[in-house]
């Protein structure tokens, strides 16, 4: 076998990876991830604005960039987030959103975003969200 073969195996296996590894690096609309969390009821149970504290869930004001399971929540802090040890950014939030229970088994959190670009939009939103 020639040497020449190996590399182009190998450059066909990368192009072939390429668009897999950039599956996940889609690029959210804030203001339809905020339609999207609206109309998906999240504010049922997660406060936007500094002033929102008395949610079950954490308020996310400022979520991008917290570790997780350190914000107060009528519920109190999780310990089960606290022991996911991640602090939030669009990489965990778009792995944690895809299937919260799954991610951190005992998470209060029941909503799952299944369509990559939803997750996207719904953490640009969250972007916004600054303290």
């Amino acid at each position: 076998m020639s040497a020449i073969r190996p590399l182009r195996l190998f450059a066909l296996a990368g192009l072939l990876a390429a668009p897999a590894a950039y599956a996940g690096d889609a690029k959210g609309d804030a203001a339809n991830g905020k339609e999207l969390f609206m109309a998906s009821g999240c504010p049922a149970c997660h406060g936007v604005t500094k002033e929102d504290n008395s949610k079950v869930g954490p308020n996310l004001v400022g979520v991008v960039g917290r570790k997780a399971g350190t914000t107060q929540s009528l519920l109190g802090p999780s310990e089960n987030l606290k022991k996911y040890g991640v602090t939030w950014s669009a990489e965990t939030l778009d792995e944690f959103l895809t299937n919260p229970s799954a991610k951190v088994p005992g998470t209060a959190m029941a909503g799952i975003l299944t369509d990559p670009q939803q997750r996207a939009d719904v953490i640009a939103y969250l972007s916004t969200l600054k303290n």
